[in-house]
């Protein structure tokens, strides 16, 4: 890493620039050395702001590879730098991470860093449920998230462990979810309807899901909704589309992606229901269209001509389409 961008970063005050910050991926071990000499002399707010502009630049191009940074900044002393490196390590290409996220989630004595681990380990146990993780790695993260859920007393590790839960197939997890519906707690509460969600059990968490759809808080009625959705309730389309149309802008999103995924004719209905009622507002006019492509496909609807495809007799006589 070239010595004027690594200045740039120390210099305090200054926007680090995106040439800077994209200098950071895939660090080796002299410019990595180089980095931590320069990052033990910068104060804590600036190592915050480094690694806090570092996350947008990741989720715009999935090629970086800041893990030898988040690495090195789980080394310090403070946890706020800690919380802020945790989100770096997240590859759902790559489980290396879980062990890590798993041992800050049972050590690390700063409780937004272990709710941060806990909140990635979440996305590793959603790829464990479609098996796109070693299942040793998925039988460590729900021994890890059920141990911690249980032993942690802070709300918000206790909260994202139990929507982690939701994926892992565990005896134990039905007790914890019915345990946990009980709560008066609205932020609880929502956790476990997202956790029953992630179930896909149907049979065991609709009615509940759908119960939760009248509840007085905004919060708890968003996550019934993407409860419902994951969960396919089809008797929950009528007071779903009554939330789309007078919700908040949160649910009225959540509302679109669940017609689309509870699928079926009510819900096309519905969805083409609001699309006519949202034609100046182009963003949730794409939210709908999305989701009525996502009912198309899971319908066996969709036409696949337009994702270039063409019939056998035609092939040779029909140039293909581009790919929308």
């Amino acid at each position: 890493m070239p010595s004027k961008l690594l200045a740039q970063l120390a210099e305090p005050g200054a926007k680090p620039s995106g040439e800077a910050l994209a200098a950071l991926s895939g660090l080796h071990t002299k410019a990595l050395h180089d980095f931590q000499v320069i990052w033990g002399r910068i104060t804590v707010a600036r190592r915050c702001e480094i690694l806090l502009a570092l996350q947008p630049l990741l989720e715009a191009n999935a090629t970086l590879d800041f893990s030898a940074v988040a690495t090195a900044a789980l080394a310090d002393p403070d946890g706020d730098v800690r919380t802020a490196a945790v989100p770096l390590l997240f590859d759902d290409a790559d489980p290396k991470p879980v062990i890590l996220l798993l041992d800050l989630l049972q050590t690390d004595p700063h409780a937004p860093c272990r709710a941060q681990a806990a909140h990635e380990l979440l996305g590793y146990a959603a790829l464990g449920a479609t098996e796109d993780l070693p299942k040793h790695l998925m039988a460590r993260i729900q021994a890890g998230v059920l141990h911690a859920h249980r032993a942690d007393a802070d709300a918000t590790v206790k909260r994202t462990t139990l929507e982690a839960l939701g994926y892992c197939i565990l005896p134990e997890v039905n007790d914890v979810l019915l345990a946990a519906s009980k709560t008066s707690d609205a932020k609880m509460l929502a956790s476990t309807l997202l956790a029953m969600g992630h179930t896909c059990d149907g049979a065991r968490w609709s009615k509940l899901a759908e119960r939760g759809l009248d509840h007085a808080v905004d919060l708890v009625r968003t996550a019934a909704v993407h409860a419902c959705g994951e969960l396919q309730v089809q008797s929950a389309v009528p007071q779903i589309l009554q939330l789309a149309m007078d919700g908040e802008p949160d649910t009225v999103s959540q509302a679109v992606w669940a017609l689309g995924e509870i699928g079926g004719t009510d819900a096309r209905a519905a969805l083409y229901q609001l699309q006519a009622l949202a034609e100046e507002d182009a963003e949730l006019s794409e939210e709908i269209e999305e989701a009525i492509a996502t009912l198309d496909l899971l319908s066996g609807d969709l036409d696949f001509d337009l994702f270039g495809g063409a019939d056998d007799d035609d092939a040779e006589d029909t140039p293909r389409r581009a790919a929308i």
